[in-house]
């Protein structure tokens, strides 16, 4: 019975292990997700704007202006998912930006 029990609770502790999401694993190519152009706005003003989204319901984790890239991690909702914003180009004087939005859920 021991036996047993030792080895379901392996076999759980695995699961919950290998059902965890890094923001490592969001990249803002080769993923689905959504893609937004933005014009008549500033960099500054679409970077603040992302990283008020991003803060709500959620942790920011990983946050780079000079790369246009913020990364966060739900706290209210869906446990484990993760969400990326990625604003290309990353500089002042574009005529219009890209942003795309990646997210991905624990298996």
């Amino acid at each position: 019975m021991q036996k047993v029990m030792k080895s379901a609770l392996t076999l759980l502790g695995s699961l919950l292990l290998t059902a965890c999401v890094s923001t490592d694993s969001l990249q803002s190519s080769n993923q689905k997700g959504a893609s937004y152009i933005v014009t008549g706005k500033s960099y500054e003003q679409i970077w603040r704007a992302a990283t008020v989204a991003m803060q709500t319901d959620m942790d920011i984790v990983q946050s780079h202006k000079p790369s246009g890239v913020i990364k966060s991690k739900v706290v209210n909702g869906t446990p484990g998912k993760v969400v990326g914003f990625f604003i290309q180009p990353a500089h002042a004087s574009a005529p219009r930006y890209t942003i795309n939005i990646v997210s991905r859920w624990p298996l």
